[in-house]
């Protein structure tokens, strides 16, 4: 077993972590032997750094202990310390997530502060290869895509670990070399945690049936790295020549599937990031050419399987049902009167609407569609349901459930943007024009 060169982690930081030796480096240390190891290494190697240490308050003494013994080495070296104390327990109940997503979603967090208050370029961690290994496995059994199966990467976006390429004995060989003390945190014995099982029950497995296991992971990594890059430009290419992105929407036409024959992989990354698991995509693919109108949901946002489009959308925490226009601005929506000129000409904007303002009680109802609404469309004599309107139109449901109705007493005047009520239209024996500007 090869010890940890500084040279090669120097070299490691160069050219895997994109690292150049002016960056300014802020090193999350917890106190156990992988931080406290890339502490060493980074201030021998004279790069400019401060440390960050998180309290998360889980252990009683043994927590402080471990802060205590991050600030004694801060100190004997002069490292500028940034230290935290964290609620760790409350804040995993308050957001309903397990402690170990909890402490992550804070002492990330924190760190992106403290980069930004203090011009750090990158944050540094002490993960070691048997950490990425571990995951590779914990994403196998959790469900995932290719990116789950490609390890931990070296960078990925402002944090930078350089230490991937070793293994948890030489990280533990280097401090007892140095004669650096670490702490050892029991928690990370206690095989209810999913992670922990995988690292004290499943993996020694494998590495008794191969005794190079850790090399033989590392280059199977490596490989589907590979796969995942060859993946992302085919995601890209899809993402030009077939997306619609409408703002808040992302439409994609289910037509367009045929021509890209891995749609099934390249539809859960591009659904990933909207926070949709491979079970859910799977039942979506499964739902491809049924009936429209089935919905599938993630924890922020939901997709509409329609008749010709996969429709992704943020989910409304508060749905507004209705609200009334009058004369000045309300929603945006600019409202006023004025007397008709003589050589007035109809609008043909749909964000500009003209109405007859003596035939419109104001304030004027806007609300969602209802089952049984009827209009007269500009230009028919007849009525029709809005329904039978929005089937017309080629409606989504989303776009029916994005639509708005004017109603004036009991009567709609009209789809809003869209088509009015044939009733309401500015004719020639209108004196006064009701006009609403839309944003």
């Amino acid at each position: 077993m090869q010890p940890i060169d500084r040279r090669y982690i120097r070299k490691v930081l160069i050219e895997k972590c994109s690292i150049v030796e002016s960056d300014k480096l802020l090193v999350a240390v917890s106190g156990g032997a992988d931080s406290m190891a890339l502490l060493h290494l980074l201030h021998s190697l004279d790069y400019t750094i401060a440390a960050a240490h998180c309290n998360f308050n889980l252990r009683g003494q043994e927590s402080d202990s471990d802060e205590q013994l991050v600030r004694s080495y801060c100190t004997t070296h002069a490292i500028d310390l940034h230290v935290k104390s964290f609620e760790t327990t409350a804040y995993s109940k308050e957001k309903g997530i397990s402690i170990e997503m909890a402490a992550r979603d804070l002492r990330y967090s924190w760190f992106s502060v403290l980069k930004e208050q203090n011009d750090f370029q990158a944050i540094v961690t002490g993960h070691h290869g048997n950490d990425s290994i571990e995951t590779f496995f914990l994403n196998i059994v959790r469900g995932t895509g290719v990116k789950g199966l490609s390890g931990i990467k070296f960078r990925n976006g402002d944090v930078v670990r350089p230490l991937l390429d070793f293994q948890r004995s030489q990280v533990e060989a280097y401090c007892q070399d140095n004669k650096l003390a670490f702490v050892h945190d029991k928690s990370n014995d206690d095989t209810r945690f999913m992670r922990n099982k995988i690292r004290h029950e499943v993996l020694p497995v494998l590495e008794s049936i191969n005794p190079s296991f850790f090399d033989t992971m590392q280059a199977n990594m490596a490989h589907v790295r590979e796969a995942e890059y060859m993946l992302e430009a085919q995601v890209e290419r899809f993402k030009a020549a077939v997306l619609v992105d409408e703002h808040d929407k992302l439409i994609i036409p289910i037509s367009k599937f045929d021509e890209f024959p891995q749609y099934r992989t390249i539809l859960f990354e591009i659904l990933r990031p909207y926070g949709f698991n491979s079970s859910v995509v799977s039942d979506v693919i499964a739902q491809l050419y049924g009936r429209s109108g089935k919905q599938f949901f993630s924890s922020s946002h939901r997709l509409i399987k329609d008749r010709h489009n996969l429709i992704v959308m943020p989910k409304q925490a508060i749905e507004v049902k209705h609200f009334w226009l009058e004369e000045g601005v309300i929603n945006n929506i600019e409202v006023r009167i004025f007397s008709k000129p003589s050589d007035f000409k109809f609008s043909t904007d749909q964000k500009c609407i003209h109405l007859d303002a003596d035939l419109v009680d104001l304030p004027l109802l806007v609300r969602k569609w209802q089952q049984g609404d009827v209009f007269r469309p500009l230009g028919m004599s007849g009525f029709k349901k809005v329904s039978d309107y929005f089937i017309d139109q080629k409606y989504s449901l989303a776009d029916k459930e994005e639509a708005w109705l004017m109603v004036s007493g009991d009567d709609i005047v009209g789809v809003m943007g869209q088509r009015l009520d044939d009733r309401f239209k500015v004719g020639r024996r209108t004196k006064q024009i009701l006009e609403i500007q839309l944003p």
